[in-house]
């Protein structure tokens, strides 16, 4: 039925993956949307940040149209992607700048994350759910997924983390279109006025009270999914262990920067 897990799915790795979605989805956010990342954007030749971040994470479609590329993303406002995706895409190319984004990644958390304990076993916990995960209908996963890693604990951690961000963001995304849950009255369920308009949503906004038990069911849906996923590479001891690890590691971020973590 809608919205349930799988008579399969082991009831303790779904509350796993639940638990670890709020810190993975946070540390992704918080780098994102963190200025030294926006500065590393501007230093590496983007006219804007946004615009690193679409070459960035849609780098792995390939030279495709921006119409592609918002669909793909499915939470940008009218005519976001086309400004940032075009701004974007000429200054290191499709390939050139997912591969230096994907690094930037790495390159941002290992001041944060260096010396903290576990990331080898969040390292090896996380490739296991990213090799296992059926990449049908997870373009954006799947493209980041074949991209080099790096070779250090602190910055291998991160490009784990934003993997893992990158597969349930998917699975998100495909529970959206199925559930016909809109996008702008999610941002203002999920975060509110503020938020929306930073994604390109300008206001007056409607009233979103009536998308309440709807927003619900998608959430629902994305966490029985996710947790099948996790579920066919993981014990529920693993996926508890992999969820106390990511809560470790945004633990880290949030420390070394409150106010950006929270904004995150």
């Amino acid at each position: 039925m809608f919205g349930q897990t799988s008579p399969m799915t082991d009831p303790r790795v779904l509350a796993a993956s639940r638990a670890a979605a709020h810190p993975i989805q946070r540390a992704g956010s918080t780098w994102i949307l963190h200025p030294e990342q926006f500065e590393a954007s501007i230093k590496a030749g983007y006219e804007h940040p946004f615009a690193g971040y679409f070459a960035g994470r849609a780098g792995v479609l390939g030279e495709v149209e921006a119409a592609a590329v918002d669909a793909m993303f499915g939470i940008f406002g009218p005519g976001v992607t086309e400004t940032f995706w075009t701004m974007g895409l000429p200054v290191h190319g499709a390939r050139g700048g997912a591969e230096l984004y994907f690094g930037q990644a790495a390159e941002w958390a290992r001041p944060r994350l260096s010396g903290l304990d576990g990331l080898d076993r969040f390292i090896e916990l996380g490739e296991k759910v990213i090799a296992g995960a059926p990449g049908c209908g997870l373009p954006l996963f799947v493209g980041l997924a074949k991209l080099p890693r790096v070779d250090d604990s602190p910055g291998r951690a991160m490009q784990v983390v934003v993997l893992l961000r990158e597969l349930r963001f998917g699975v998100h995304l495909a529970a959206m279109t199925l559930s016909g849950m809109p996008v702008q009255e999610a941002h203002l369920l999920n975060q509110g006025e503020e938020y929306a308009a930073m994604l390109g949503f300008p206001g007056p906004y409607p009233p979103v009270e009536q998308f309440k038990d709807k927003r619900a069911e998608v959430e629902e849906v994305t966490s029985a999914r996710d947790a099948e996923i996790w579920g066919l590479s993981l014990s529920a001891d693993e996926a508890a262990e992999l969820a106390d690890l990511a809560a470790g590691i945004y633990a880290a971020i949030a420390a070394e920067d409150p106010a950006n973590a929270a904004a995150g």
